[in-house]
């Protein structure tokens, strides 16, 4: 019998994937170009690095490859705030598997993420890793309803999400004596924040213009998603109503109600473009 396949493959990283769009973008052809520019062979670029974008939704299936809607606004926000790319990415990579539950490589990148949020801070060590391995195969077995012994999950998936971490910013992964180590940020940027608050009104199938109110655990997988600390969450939807101010026509406003506490309000989905405007 076949494993089940949580792995995420450590060939593609955010350098890579902007190299990529630029590339396409850019509408260039030479393959073997693109692969030394990446440092890897075509080979690889093609039978790895290709594939798991065209999972995501970035490159079609086409031949020859090209960019898709999502890739297109990847490349653009490559192009007008780079910064960025890598926490659109990140949202991407986590939520992708609730809309796709055969993406299950985007489950395995979400409960690690989650794992490491529940830890707050935590150095990576080995056996810190073995552990993480654990923790997945054992809700994988619950979720999809096997044998540990037919979870495909290691070390080398954990490191596959690291590749991903290490590029937020704020950052959530440093070096301290020789060690990562993982720690919760205490702030993120306006366009995540409220691209995380849209990815909620959808799963809720909340109607925009709506309030929705930030009980627990609302305000637990929100700051999950984000990585972030929920200390930093008031400072982060301040920054967001300041670009986005809903009092001065804009899509966004939070607030406090009596008897029912913290809230926050979208008034449509945004695409990611309109948010860098």
């Amino acid at each position: 019998m076949s494993k089940l396949t949580l792995h995420i493959q450590q060939n593609t990283n955010l350098e890579r994937v902007a190299a990529i769009l630029d590339f396409f973008y850019n509408r260039n052809t030479d393959i073997e170009q693109l692969a030394a520019t990446c440092q890897l062979g075509a080979s690889v670029l093609q039978k790895n690095v290709f594939p798991f974008l065209r999972n995501l939704g970035i490159l079609d299936k086409n031949n020859p490859v090209r960019l898709t809607h999502i890739g297109t606004t990847a490349a653009e926000i490559q192009d007008s705030n780079p910064d960025l790319l890598a926490d659109f990415l990140h949202l991407l990579i986590y939520h992708l598997h609730l809309e796709e539950p055969d993406r299950r490589f985007s489950w395995a990148y979400a409960t690690i993420v989650q794992q490491l949020w529940l830890r707050k801070e935590v150095v990576l060590s080995s056996a810190e890793k073995k552990s993480i391995v654990a923790e997945v195969i054992e809700r994988a077995s619950g979720k999809f309803e096997l044998q540990k012994s037919e979870i495909a999950f290691s070390e080398s998936s954990v490191a596959g999400v690291l590749n991903w971490l290490r590029s937020l910013l704020p950052t959530v992964l440093l070096f301290e004596d020789q060690s990562e180590k993982f720690s919760r940020r205490y702030f993120c940027t306006a366009p995540l924040l409220v691209k995380a608050l849209d990815m909620i009104y959808k799963e809720e199938q909340r109607s925009y213009g709506v309030k929705i109110f930030l009980r627990e655990e609302v305000n637990e997988r929100l700051c999950q998603m984000l990585l972030l600390d929920p200390s930093g969450l008031d400072n982060t939807l301040d920054n967001a109503k300041r670009a986005y101010d809903y009092d001065q026509g804009g899509l966004f406003d939070w607030g406090y109600e009596g008897g029912y506490g913290q809230w926050v309000m979208l008034t449509q989905s945004p695409e990611w473009t309109q948010l860098l405007s």
